[in-house]
């Protein structure tokens, strides 16, 4: 069976390389969805303005058809007023009738002032598709960009993350926790001693403690400064050469 701080060490070797890979991606993830969100409201954008203006084209393709469609039907009911036989009626047919020639002179001025709606429209719509062509290229880009790493890094990945899945099976539940708890405070959770020194904050620990170290591999013996993992240099040497096979 592997000694408890030769898998420590394994795993902490495997997490330093895993790391190393998450971070090359940088804020590349973050970046990218914010550009999606971003070319999602530009789009929108372009949508709403565009179909305003459609809608600037079906005002003035259905306007003669409606003009007269109010025309008749305000005709028809000034005829109806000379037949009506009290004031309650009179008085509702002149209400629709000026409801009628308020709808023509509200569809009159839509009509005047349109084209310059549309001009101002197709301003607007030109500069919302200019940013949202800018916005897309950026998108694209940096997508390629999170594709080549990402691509490059797959391999990689699925080879520590098997790797690490392997270790965990084989560590003791209660030495796992205690080195994900040590983890919350230092992403080396556990760092190999170097110079007689603690790798990770470089105090100095005891030859004593080395010595005993080396002849006891089922204890784990922490940094008395910073509170890491410690294991010597032969343990690290040998994960290297397991990890490099």
């Amino acid at each position: 069976m592997t000694e408890h701080i030769t898998l420590i060490a394994k795993l902490a070797t495997v997490d330093t390389h895993l790391d190393e890979l998450r971070d090359e991606l940088g804020d590349l993830p973050i970046t990218v969805k914010g550009l999606e969100e971003r070319v999602k409201e530009c789009s929108l954008l372009v949508e709403a303005t565009q179909q305003k203006l459609d809608e600037i084209d079906h005002l003035r393709g259905t306007a003669h058809v409606t003009t007269q469609e109010l025309h008749d039907k305000e005709q028809k009911l000034a005829k109806q007023q000379f037949k009506v036989k009290n004031n309650r009626e009179f008085d509702a047919i002149t209400k629709e009738i000026q409801h009628i020639k308020t709808e023509v002179a509200e569809l009159e001025d839509n009509l005047r002032t349109s084209h310059v709606k549309e001009e101002n429209l197709r301003a607007t719509l030109e500069i919302e598709t200019s940013v949202l062509s800018e916005a897309r290229e950026k998108l694209d880009d940096k997508e390629k960009e999170l594709e080549e790493l990402s691509g490059d890094q797959n391999d990689e990945l699925k080879k520590y993350i098997k790797l690490r899945l392997k270790i965990i099976a084989e560590l003791d539940d209660t030495l796992e926790a205690e080195y994900e708890r040590i983890r919350t405070f230092h992403k080396e959770a556990a760092v190999g001693i170097r110079r007689n020194s603690c790798s990770g904050c470089f105090s100095a620990v005891p030859s004593q403690k080395i010595m005993e170290m080396k002849y006891n591999r089922e204890k784990l013996y922490a940094c008395e400064n910073c509170g890491r993992i410690l294991y010597t240099e032969e343990i690290q040497n040998s994960v290297d050469e397991l990890l490099d096979a």
